[in-house]
């Protein structure tokens, strides 16, 4: 392996790896915030930060990754220094008038969302918007540089101020206050954390004193640079915005369209206690599958008929361990939901929100896997099909069903999504339907997994109800349901050699059998 391969891979290992602690921070902080604030507070956080959270993928993925690329064609400095500068100033004005636009009119938008006491926390959540062009430029450089250390702890520094100053807030908040007011810390403490991590980007940024300073002016070809970045930027986003677009229009239709009234923003709370669940397994899924995207992408160039090949290893990887997360948080849903949120409040609309777990890992898998093969622009069509599908069913299912009604609607539009992408990528002549083997030795695994678990927990009948009791049964039920799962999958040999080698730390402990038998034979 060449030194600049090992360098790039590295590299996106860092990346990886920032990206993974910065998203379980996302996802798990929430549950102590909704322990804090009840639903209703919950309701008040879920319905304001996804308006961020959709800008800050493209801050810290989309456009990062077209800056990147620029930096490395660009050869002469001065040129890419006056690049970069233009990349500052285009950028802060886009997100100066998002930010803007959100200051000024959060009581429009609170209107539109059906809740006017939302407004102060919808203010809030302007200011961060103005930090995320220096983001979007410092990452995209030492990106292109091939030096990522900068922008994985960054991510990390930014993610775990957030989540202190977010979580001291919202308690300060509940204790003077009220759940409006606690909801003001979702701007609060994206604007902190946002700027504790520019600081350090800053002290990076010392070692190289002749990239920081501005060199004003338009470069030749500006148009080009302008239309790119936010093209490809929106482009190469699509795999991670899935979810949180979701999540924003959940915030503009459910609490409109349920029927309650008054007690809307405590269902529409029990609803979101779905998100950092689903945005926690589907992290862990795809964790396995975006492994093989480096090669994909590489292979795509050389070998089209190996680059097949591993989009079909990630894309059944994606499956079988999306479907068993699914499965499994589905059977452990009323201890879960019980241990995380104090109650089992709507652990029937959470079960059916586990199915997002399966359909959102596939599109966001195979949303990246169209990035790898050039052809982004089509994940991003597809997204918007799904957004449209997504929207259409809760305006259709919400009133009647009411927040059963939001989850089948996630649940069919992640599905939909899913079977779009896959449909597309298998018309590009990249990936082939599983064989009827395939499926039933999954279906067996899943089989055996739903049985030991649910075995497991009637044993939990016998103890008295607590959240330590459902605590000790939901952690015993994950391990034996992933201990069983992983060894069904053995047992059968689902996976080939090669792709049961791939998977990370489990071929280490359980070499596939038939390499398992041929050493023993040896």
């Amino acid at each position: 392996m060449t030194d600049s391969r090992r360098g790039w891979l590295q590299g996106a290992l860092y990346l990886s790896l920032a990206a993974f602690i910065a998203k379980g921070l996302s996802a798990l902080y929430k549950i102590p915030y909704q322990n804090l604030t009840g639903d209703t507070g919950f309701y008040v956080y879920q319905q304001v930060y996804p308006l961020y959270g959709a800008v800050l993928v493209l801050g810290t993925y989309g456009f990062p990754l077209v800056i990147a690329k620029a930096v490395l064609a660009e050869e002469d400095n001065k040129t890419l220094r006056k690049q970069l500068t233009f990349y500052v100033l285009i950028l802060w004005l886009f997100f100066s008038f998002l930010g803007t636009a959100v200051i000024l009119f959060a009581d429009t938008i609170a209107g539109w969302m059906g809740d006017d006491a939302l407004t102060p926390a919808v203010r809030w959540m302007g200011a961060p918007f103005f930090l995320v062009p220096f983001f979007a430029v410092t990452r995209g450089f030492f990106q292109g540089r091939h030096t990522t250390v900068p922008s994985a702890v960054t991510q990390v520094v930014e993610q775990f101020i957030r989540v202190i100053v977010i979580l001291f807030i919202a308690w300060f908040a509940m204790q003077t206050a009220d759940v409006y007011r606690a909801g003001t810390s979702a701007g609060i403490g994206a604007f902190t954390g946002g700027l504790a991590g520019l600081i350090v980007m800053w002290l990076y940024l010392k070692a190289y004193p002749q990239w920081w300073r501005p060199d004003f002016g338009l470069p030749k070809e500006w148009q080009r640079l302008s239309g790119e970045l936010f093209k490809q930027g929106l482009f190469v986003s699509a795999s991670a915005m899935a979810l949180i677009l979701f999540q924003v229009i959940d915030a503009f239709t459910i609490v409109q369209r349920l029927p309650q009234g008054d007690a809307g923003a405590a269902l529409k709370g029990i609803y979101d206690r779905s998100w950092p669940l689903v945005q926690f397994g589907a992290l862990i899924t795809t964790v396995f599958s975006y492994a093989a995207l480096p090669s994909i992408s590489e292979a795509w160039q050389k070998n089209r008929a190996k680059a097949a090949v591993e989009t079909g290893k990630a894309l059944k990887i994606c499956l079988v361990f999306g479907g068993a997360a699914a499965a499994g948080m589905l059977i452990i849903m009323p201890s879960l939901n019980f241990m995380m949120f104090t109650d089992t409040a709507g652990t029937t609309v959470l079960q059916i929100m586990t199915i997002v777990i399966l359909g959102g890992s596939l599109f966001m898998t195979a949303a990246a896997l169209l990035h790898a093969i050039d052809k982004a622009g089509a994940a991003a069509g597809l997204l918007l099909l799904g957004l449209l599908v997504k929207g259409t069913l809760n305006y259709l299912l919400v009133p009647g069903l009411g927040i059963t009604g939001a989850a089948a609607s996630s649940a069919a539009a992640s599905l939909f999504l899913a079977g779009a992408a896959l449909l597309y990528l298998r018309k590009q002549g990249c990936f082939s339907f599983f064989s009827a083997g395939i499926w039933g030795k999954w279906m067996l695994a899943l089989i055996f997994m739903s049985g030991g678990v649910l075995l497991f927990l009637e044993i939990e009948a016998l103890f008295p109800e607590s959240r330590l009791t459902a605590a000790v049964f939901t952690m015993g039920a994950s391990v034996i349901g992933a201990v069983l799962f992983i060894f069904i999958l053995w047992r059968v040999s689902l996976f080939t050699p090669s792709e049961w080698e791939e998977l990370p730390k489990i071929s280490r402990v359980l070499p596939h059998r038939h390499l398992h038998r041929r050493k023993n034979h040896d």
